[in-house]
This record gives structure tokens, sequence and C-alpha cells, in this order.
């Protein structure tokens, strides 16, 4: 668990002890304790006395405008709203040493700072009267011993003091509010409210103390803290624990013990099916992928239909077979693909006939309106980007194409047809059509790319 305190002095290596000005994000911690009077108090140094903050990222904080080498006592104040909310909107958990709100004027861009401005409420509620009242007493009693803080508040009952007290007669309490201790008169000193998706817990102020008896109570505090927002460790039992003898419980442990064999097995069967399942799924994409999954769809169709993948995944596709090798470029669009894959494929095979005197072939696969459905679709590829393939002999053809080879692969397809249908991709010259790739149709054309 991340802690977080705010003008309360915890010391204990589980807690980060800052000021309002001084802390990172609160949004980056599991709990936060916030000791509201520390904010009007960091605020009337900086006004009064123009003493010397330093913001969390090194930058020193002026009560004036953010530059690049100062930041804004206004805007760091103001942040703390947005990043406590965003604790509570993810579960998190808010202790505030309860006192009554106040203002503090003075801050540039911020004449309504207050203690209580960082702080979201329920709806219809305020941390100001009539909910939240002014007041001074020293006597706590529990009124919810069920509470995760209860036996912090009964352990150091005289280490707190209460300087506020909720009303409970109001709507918002009766709607949202708790109470976990009070005090004289039985005015509700500590509460619980439910904020957002996280909790706020208002508990008395801490009297000020250091030594040995404050590193206890700050351990204290860390360790009810962890029980409340859901991060206490679950207690072992003693070495000594498993020689206490219970009739049964051996035949239960071997029969747990089989089961969770049992479970491990069909979890490994389970996990086998499913990478099958997504590999053959995704195998769809090649009729409706981003350019991304389109990508990976050729790569595994090709693998499908007999081909070696000689190139690393994430790098432009190669493949090899008994005809040879070829260079593989792809493209997926919302529109008509355009010349683009021709010219990467154009680039990549004159540079290995360059650097290896390699004369290769070459294959498009294009997926072009991919948001439509494949018997709504016009001509997925432009006319330049056809014309191109075929003046070069490359090989161009559609997913939706590809997408019948591979059918035809999985279904009924013998390794002679398989061969054919590699054979027909590596030979033809321009657009192949579904019947032709399929063998539906003569017209196989020797192919190599023209320079």
């Amino acid at each position: 668990m991340r802690l977080l305190a705010i003008g309360c002095a915890l010391p204990n290596p589980e807690v980060d002890n800052y000021t309002v000005f001084s802390a990172p994000s609160y949004c980056d911690y599991d709990a936060v304790v916030v000791d509201p009077e520390s904010i009007t108090a960091a605020a009337r140094r900086l006004v009064e006395e123009n003493a010397e903050f330093m913001a969390h990222d090194g930058r020193i904080v002026v009560n004036g405008a953010t530059t690049a080498s100062a930041v804004s006592a206004a805007e760091q104040a103001r942040r703390r709203f947005e990043e406590t909310e965003r604790l509570l909107a993810n579960g998190g958990t808010v202790i505030v040493l309860g006192r009554p709100n106040a203002v503090q004027p003075g801050i540039v861009g911020f004449e309504g700072l207050d203690r209580y401005s960082w702080l979201p409420a329920p709806p219809g509620a305020a941390w100001g009267p009539p909910l939240l009242r002014p007041g001074e007493g020293q006597t706590v009693r529990i009124a919810d011993e069920a509470h995760p803080l209860a036996g912090l508040l009964r352990e150091y009952r005289n280490e707190f003091v209460w300087r506020a007290w909720f009303d409970e007669r109001q709507a918002a309490f009766r709607e949202h509010g708790r109470v976990i201790a009070r005090g004289g008169s039985d005015v509700p000193i500590a509460c619980e409210f439910r904020v957002l998706a996280g909790r706020v817990a208002f508990i008395p102020a801490l009297k000020e103390s250091s030594g040995p008896q404050r590193m206890k109570l700050a351990q204290s505090v860390v360790d009810a803290v962890r029980v409340y927002a859901g991060h206490a460790p679950e207690l072992q039992p003693p070495y000594w624990a498993r020689s206490l003898a219970l009739p049964g419980l051996e035949q239960i442990e071997a029969e747990l013990e089989a089961a969770e064999a049992a479970l491990r097995r069909a979890s490994a069967a389970l996990e086998a099916i499913r990478d099958r399942h997504r590999d053959l799924v995704a195998l769809r994409q090649l009729v409706w992928g981003d350019a991304r999954l389109f990508a990976d769809a050729v790569r595994r169709a090709l693998e499908v239909l007999g081909f070696a993948v000689t190139s690393p995944p994430g790098e432009p596709l190669e493949i090899h077979d008994d005809e040879g090798t070829a260079l593989v470029e792809t493209e997926s669009a919302a529109q008509e693909v355009v010349e683009w894959p021709y010219i990467r494929l154009q680039r990549r095979l004159e540079q290995r006939l360059l650097e290896r005197g390699e004369r290769l072939k070459g294959i498009v696969a294009v997926n072009g309106f991919r948001s439509d459905a494949p018997e709504q679709r016009k001509q997925q590829f432009t006319d330049p980007l056809r014309i191109a393939c075929e003046n070069y002999r490359y090989t161009l053809l559609t997913g939706t194409t590809l997408f019948a080879m591979v059918q035809r692969a999985l279904g009924s397809a013998g390794e002679a047809e398989l061969a054919a249908m590699r054979r027909r991709l590596f030979r033809w010259a321009g657009v192949l059509p579904p019947d032709a790739a399929l063998g539906a149709s003569a017209g196989e054309e020797p192919a190599g790319p023209l320079f």
C-alpha cells in the first residue's frame, strides 16, 4: 500500500510526508492522510512570510504565475481537487483530521482557498456549516466497534483532540454519513462518508508529539489505514498450528491436492484451446483489420497456405517456397488502397538487388473499404496501383481473395492443391482474382520483377 501524509507528520518508512505545495499527485497513492489546517497554514506562510516551498518536480512555488522555473501556488492547490477526485473515483481512501473550515486570502488566482477546497463532497453536501461545525473537546467514545479505525481511536484516545463535529440531523449526513466515534453530548467527531467510489473518513486531530511515541502512533495509523483501505496482509498461522490434529483433515487435503492438479491440467488445456481459437479467429482480420491487424493476418494466412515466413514478427514480410523467395507488402484502408504498398515493395526489391544481386518476387496484399461487407465493396485498389503491379509483374490480391484461399486450405485442400495455390501466388502478374486463386480458371503467367 502507498500512503501519503499531508501536513501530518507520520515517521514511518511506508509513509511519504509532504506539504500541499510539495507533494506529488495524490492519485498516485492508495490512501491519503490530510490535516486540513496545514493547507491554510502553508498558504499563510507563503503569503505573509514569503516562505519557500519546492514543488515535487523541483520548481519553486510562487504566489504568482507559473513559469519554466516556478509553479503557481494557486495551480498547486487547485490541482489537488482533481487528484483527490481521481483517487476516490478509483476506490481510494482519504483520512481527514477534522478541522473547522477556514479561508486563507492572498493567494493570487485562488482567493477562495480554504481547508477543504481539495476534497470532493457527497451530493448536496459541503465541508462546512451546517454539516461540519467547529468545536473543541477530548472525549472520544467509540460508536462503531466494527469499523477498521475504531481500534486506532480506542488505543490512542489520549493522543486525539477533536476540533470539529458533524451535525447528524442534516440530510446529507443521514444519506451519506456513518458515525465511528462520538464526543461529549454524543456529537459525532469521527465519521465516514462514501464519495464517488471511495471513502472519506474524518477522525479527531492528533496532538503534537515526537520520538518513539510518535513512531509507534505512526505505525498504528499505517496498520489501521491498511486495513481500512483493504490492503491488510493475511494473518499467517504459527508453525506449530499444523501439529494440531483434526480428524478427516488429511483426506480432505488429499482431495484438495487432486482437485487442484486437475484444475491445473484443465487450465492448461483451456489456454491451449484459447490460443488456437485466437489464432483462427484472427484470420477474419484479412477482411476487416486495420493496417497492423491486417499485416498480422496476412502473415498467418501465408503460413496456413504452407509458405515459410522468414522475416521476424513486426518486420517487413518475406516468405519462401519451392518457387523461391518473395517480398510481401500489405495495406489496409477505409477507402480504396493507393500506391504506397507498391512504392515500399519497389524500394525493398531494388535494395535486395543492389546489395545481394537477388531478383525476388513481389506480392502486394490490400484490404480496401475495410468497414464495408465484402459483397458491398467497390474495387479495393486504385488503377495506378493495379497498373504498377501489372507492369512490374507483382501479384496483387485482396484480403477477401486471401481469405477465400485460407478457407479452402483449412477445409478440403490437400497438399497438391495447397502447392498449386502457392504456385499461383508466385507466378501471377497483376490482379489475382478469387476464382483464379482457387484454381477455378486458367491463366497462370510466369512472373519476375522488371528493373
